[in-house]
């Protein structure tokens, strides 16, 4: 497995191999990069990718940095993981002067609260950002399996490296660490095991000015959040950390401040058993690529834009119906390898392998044809559709107990669902349901009204959509 992470001025590299549950250090690297253009960013990650030997790959993992994305807190009054993301998606437009389909988003669950509400972190930004991250990786013909945010990455190396596990004496403390790299430094902020705060910043040679931006993120939290920082931790580049922690000591005294390596994670014993990687580590913060790696189900976000997930999936699909005809393949020559034994005469041996070969023929025809149907359905995704497509999506989509009544067209790509639902979480399903289509996009609930009618509650809703490109 491959990850690379890029910052203003770097790429890194961490290849890893699984033996087991547990992963295997193969390589780590850097390269910087002279200028940040798409092409002088491609030519550097082929000369990481070159320098580094590791073999490039299709199903890469990047860390994308903090600065380039919006993050939000959201109380919203829901538990169930589908129901908040129904929510999450209409709170998406409210946050970003853009259209919902140029917003690439994800979120992460802080906290189940027992009144019923959930405390979520909302991550988002311009489709831009990712495309731009893509398309680099594609003028070297490499592809991302998925992309993360790397204040998620942090959280989930201070969590590996500190070894925290939640006890009815740390549930809910909040910890603050500070990852000091190359360029600039990051800080997260962990309630309990759970990322709630970030931010980062660019790094500058003045020990007591980076304190004071530090200060400045932890009194900003501390304000919006009414939490109570209990301990700090320092990572990343071990000389400039050498500086900062007296400076943090003294102005947060008897809160303990600690400097962790982000080797840590590997080796608690890194200076003597990797020397290379520690050099390697003095001027630059493996510390995200590492907690990717060591800590992988604390990272719950893909901030890969939705028509390339739909690729990838339907490439695994394809990939694994492959897979299982080959087996397939092996395992009747294997038994057919065994019936030859028997067979001294060539005539005999021509007569079975033909006899082989019809047997098999009608599943390899339809090996073909399963193959060709998951080709058309990644041609569909960029392929037009007609009026009847748009109406069987319409009814095909709408959740049990939500009615259509009303479907009325205007001019142009818009047009609007009127109905009646048996509950206000299914008009929330509907209207995510129909963003989801590749028919849809912009769709918006305008109202949903509950009305009683005998004993039963009723919600009369209203959603308005667009037209899709491929539905027009």
């Amino acid at each position: 497995m491959v990850f690379l992470e890029f910052t203003q001025d770097r790429i890194k590299l961490l290849e890893v191999r699984k033996k087991g549950k547990s992963y295997s250090l193969v390589n780590l690297s850097k390269k910087s990069v002279a200028g940040f253009t798409d092409e002088d960013v491609s030519n550097a990650i082929l000369e990481l990718f070159s320098d580094s030997g590791t073999r490039k790959r299709s199903d890469l993992v990047i860390s994308v940095p903090r600065h380039l994305f919006t993050v939000r807190n959201l109380r919203l009054p829901a538990i169930d993981e589908g129901e908040l993301r129904d929510m999450v998606a209409l709170q998406v437009g409210k946050q970003l002067p853009y259209p919902p389909d140029e917003i690439v988003w994800d979120f992460k669950i802080i906290e189940k609260r027992p009144d019923g509400y959930s405390d979520v972190l909302l991550v988002l930004g311009h489709k831009n950002a990712i495309d731009r991250f893509t398309g680099i990786l594609s003028k070297g013909n490499l592809e991302a399996e998925r992309i993360i945010l790397n204040s998620e990455a942090l959280s989930g190396w201070y969590i590996a490296a500190s070894g925290l596990k939640e006890s009815k004496d740390t549930a809910g403390r909040i910890k603050a660490i500070v990852d000091i790299d190359a360029s600039n430094i990051d800080v997260v902020v962990i309630k309990g095991e759970a990322l709630d705060f970030s931010r980062s910043f660019p790094f500058k040679d003045n020990p007591e000015e980076m304190v004071q931006e530090i200060h400045k993120t932890f009194y900003s939290y501390q304000k919006d959040f009414s939490g109570e920082i209990a301990s700090i931790v320092i990572t990343g580049i071990e000389e400039r950390a050498a500086r900062l922690k007296p400076l943090l000591e003294n102005m947060y005294e008897g809160k303990g401040v600690d400097f962790i390596h982000p080797l840590k994670v590997v080796s608690t014993d890194y200076r003597e058993t990797m020397p290379d990687y520690f050099n390697l580590s003095r001027d630059v913060s493996f510390a995200c690529l590492l907690g990717i790696v060591y800590n992988p189900s604390n990272i719950t976000m893909d901030l890969l834009a939705p028509e390339l997930k739909e690729k990838r999936q339907a490439h695994k699909k394809k990939k694994a119906l492959l897979k299982t005809g080959l087996l397939v393949g092996v395992i009747a020559l294997f038994l057919s390898g065994l019936l030859f034994k028997g067979f001294m005469d060539k005539r005999q041996v021509l007569n079975f392998v033909n006899a082989r070969i019809k047997e098999t023929e009608p599943k390899v025809k339809r090996l073909r044809e399963i193959s060709g149907q998951i080709e058309l359905v990644e041609q569909n995704i960029s392929t037009r559709g007609s009026a009847v497509d748009v109406l069987h999506e319409i009814f095909k989509i709408a959740p049990q107990g939500v009615s259509v009544s009303i479907l009325d067209f205007e001019l142009g790509d818009a047009f609007t669902v009127r109905g009646v639902s048996s509950d206000l979480s299914g008009v929330f399903k509907f209207a995510s349901d129909l963003e989801k289509s590749i028919y849809f996009e912009g769709c918006q609930i305008k109202y949903a009204q509950k009305r009683v009618v005998g004993e039963k509650e009723f919600v009369d809703f209203e959603i308005r959509c667009k037209l899709a490109r491929v539905a027009r």
